[in-house]
């Protein structure tokens, strides 16, 4: 059974106040979806998005209501509060003995406010306000897309969306992290289209803008992710037909990019990618070199800090390189010790843990695939960034996990 929660649905009638004050918390929680890839709208003094005023108020309306979710995560609550708990005391301790406590109190609380407040807006709702949200983030992506789109070809100098070797950053701020959410958009966008909530001529029109912005990014892991999040897709579904097309498509898509690529695929894909790809040298593809350079330095710095680590931030400051190893595994090791690691780890743990039981019903697998497949992506994806507490990075992870949650709770209220 799933967990209690102050705001479940009841066949009663509802009064019309505590209606209007649903729809304003949907709506609230609505806009903060849509905001969550548009880094760039942030304040100038520190870390907060307008995304985050949203949120604050969608959780000011929901407190308000005293509809706060007791159990977000249903029987799986604890252990991700374990898995938080331990994330952010391995580096509060790190930063309090080894480095800046204050600046790890910031780190802290942001990983707080990700991994703790947004969860309580997102989950534990009914099925068809999941769908809506995911629609919703896809809708963002393809809009962060088209504008990315328009700077790269009208503004290619604006370096606050383009970078100085002509990738698409966009609104995100980021072209790797830009890449990355185009594959999981182009997953979402998929899985809504199997699950019967996109029409097969919409498919392609709201594909085209996230495949384009993907290419445009130049993004070498974009472009893994979203190969992974394709075949898990089609892989964990169990549906032949849906494995098939998938296989038949791609293969006709390699041979068209094989054969034509050359003279439709932005330049920077080009250079960057598919260069590599034709030659098969890896160390051609951006900046592979460099960041094994610091994965190699950090996996000896970890050597010193399984116990006790450096403090949030402060890798850059002893690393001869003076920048964060791209591995969220590495920095958690070296900032926050193994106990960090281990939070990081039981975080993911859980949310499969969420997902099996729902994967494993054929009645609802589809909302387990799509859970299983997002952290899958989100595992493969964290093997390349820093820290991770962006709400670009942990929007879709709990969307993917709002999925699960909601076809735990459908299917536990169909009577027996």
């Amino acid at each position: 059974m799933s967990a209690p929660v102050f705001n479940d649905a009841t066949p009663s009638p509802v009064p019309a106040e505590a209606q209007s004050a649903l729809r304003l918390e949907f709506v609230l929680v609505a806009i903060t979806v849509f905001l969550s890839p548009l880094n760039y709208l942030r304040a100038s003094f520190g870390y907060v998005t307008l995304g985050d005023v949203f949120a604050m108020l969608s959780f000011g309306v929901m407190f308000g209501r005293q509809g706060l979710p007791l159990y977000p995560f249903g029987h799986a609550t604890a252990g991700w509060l374990v898995g938080v708990l331990m994330l952010t005391g391995g580096l509060t301790l790190g930063s309090a003995l080894n480095g800046d406590l204050l600046n790890g109190l910031v780190v802290v609380g942001q990983y707080c406010f990700s991994l703790l407040l947004l969860p309580v807006l997102i989950l534990q709702r009914p099925r068809h306000e999941v769908i809506l949200l995911i629609k919703i983030f896809v809708a963002s992506m393809i809009l962060v897309m088209l504008h990315g789109a328009y700077a790269v070809e009208y503004t290619p100098d604006d370096l606050r969306f383009v970078s100085r070797n002509g990738r698409l950053a966009g609104l995100v701020e980021r072209e790797n992290a830009t890449g990355a959410l185009a594959a999981m958009s182009i997953t979402f966008t998929l899985w809504l289209y199997f699950i019967g909530e996109i029409r097969r001529w919409l498919l392609p029109l709201l594909l085209a803008p996230l495949v384009w912005g993907l290419l445009l990014t130049g993004s070498n892991s974009g472009l893994l992710l979203a190969a992974i999040g394709i075949f898990s897709l089609a892989l964990l579904s169990g549906a032949i037909r849906v494995l098939l097309g998938m296989v038949v498509a791609v293969t006709l898509l390699v041979v068209v990019v094989q054969i034509w690529g050359k003279e439709f695929l932005p330049e920077i894909f080009v250079e960057r990618v598919f260069g590599a790809l034709e030659s098969g040298d890896i160390s051609a593809a951006g900046t592979f070199d460099d960041r094994l350079a610091l994965m190699r330095e950090a996996w000896s710095v970890t050597r010193r800090t399984i116990f006790l680590g450096l403090g949030a931030d402060q890798y850059r400051v002893i690393s001869m390189y003076e920048a964060p190893v791209h591995n969220a595994y590495l920095l958690l090791l070296a900032e926050g010790g193994l106990v960090s690691l281990m939070g990081h780890v039981l975080l993911i743990m859980t949310s499969l843990y969420l997902a099996f039981p729902v994967w494993r019903a054929a009645e609802t697998r589809w909302f387990g695939v799509i859970t299983l497949t997002l952290v899958l992506m989100l595992g493969f994806a964290q093997m390349g960034i820093t820290h991770y507490y962006g709400r670009f990075w942990i929007m879709p992870w709990i969307l993917a996990m709002a999925a699960s949650v909601a076809a735990s709770i459908d299917r536990d209220e169909v009577p027996a």
